[in-house]
């Protein structure tokens, strides 16, 4: 017999359903009724593997049919065959819904606090059954993330600034502060102007992250060249270092207070920060990233108002 073609494969899987129905109900009629087909069907289907096969697959027992040899030799690899698509499609059924359920959420460590949260809380009380895949990486890989596909929804600053396939929502502006270690001559003040920092040691973010980029457009506009200092890739650990008296940062507003470091008010209104959330328009995306998208639209149903004390400074050590 020469090898099968595409064609035979595909009509051989269609007919193994009625060869093993046959063999476990006992005949064509019971197979027919188990399979909720026409009597025909299942003979016709019976027919064309006969003819696949080269092989007759019932014979007559004198009062009805029976499987033939070949047609019994055949069965446990209808079987397994039957069961390995089985197996093949319920992985695949089960991943397109998991897939349909899942939203893929990229965000700056900095809004993993208040932001992040309250648009996934808003997301689930909507749409109970959605997943998230949640990134935390600086505003460069967000936004490499955003445009190779890897990512649904991206939450950074300065907003992305993408092409005209992305949709972005302007959330909320976010004054950035100073914050110098407690024994610092400016540790009492209860605003600062940024002529103050000069000759300062500016401890910042690596250029990836976007708050060093808004930092040096800030210090540049005010005419300010600091002297430039240790980088870090969180605020946390440039508070550390703040903390310790390696020099001054600004920084986003800390939501609890950080040991041995005070943080002041900057009087120049360009010392603010823009946090928004974008997504691409183009493709298919899920129906968890669409319910994603649809809530973030929304921003003045879900997010809180920027919760941005100032802590270890002169307002707070009353």
């Amino acid at each position: 017999m020469n090898e099968l073609t595409t064609t035979d494969l595909r009509d051989v899987l269609a007919d193994l359903p009625y060869l093993v129905a046959v063999a476990e109900s006992g005949g064509v009629t019971a197979a027919a009724d188990e399979l909720r087909v026409p009597q025909p069907t299942v003979s016709r289907g019976l027919a064309r593997l006969a003819r696949t096969v080269g092989a007759s697959m019932l014979t007559r027992d004198g009062r009805g049919v029976e499987l033939s040899a070949e047609a019994r030799e055949l069965l446990p690899y209808a079987r397994r065959a039957l069961d390995a698509v089985t197996a093949g499609t319920d992985v695949v059924s089960k991943r397109a819904a998991e897939r349909a359920d899942t939203a893929s959420v990229a965000f700056q460590n900095t809004l993993g606090r208040t932001v992040v949260p309250a648009l996934l809380r808003a997301v689930l009380d909507v749409r109970p059954s959605t997943r998230f895949q949640l990134h935390q990486r600086p505003h460069e890989l967000c936004v490499e993330m955003l445009e190779a596909g890897e990512a649904d929804i991206v939450l950074v600053s300065p907003p992305y600034a993408g092409g005209r396939d992305t949709e972005t929502v302007r959330l909320y502006d976010e004054p950035l502060v100073l914050a110098v270690p407690l024994s610092h001559p400016l540790a009492h003040r209860k605003r600062v102007r940024l002529r103050q920092l000069a000759g300062e040691r500016m401890l910042q973010m690596r250029p990836e992250f976007g708050l060093r980029g808004q930092v040096d457009s800030i210090l540049r506009t005010a005419g300010v060249e600091p002297e430039r200092g240790f980088e870090g890739e969180d605020a946390y650990t440039v508070r550390g270092l703040v903390a310790v008296g390696l020099g001054v940062a600004i920084l986003p507003p800390a939501h609890q207070p950080f040991p041995d470091v005070v943080e002041i008010p900057i009087a120049e209104k360009s010392a603010i920060r823009e946090i928004g959330v974008s997504w691409r328009t183009g493709g298919d995306p899920s129906p968890a990233a669409r319910a994603l998208f649809d809530i973030a639209r929304r921003s003045d149903e879900w997010l809180p108002r920027p919760d941005l004390p100032l802590v270890g400074g002169a307002r707070n050590q009353a």
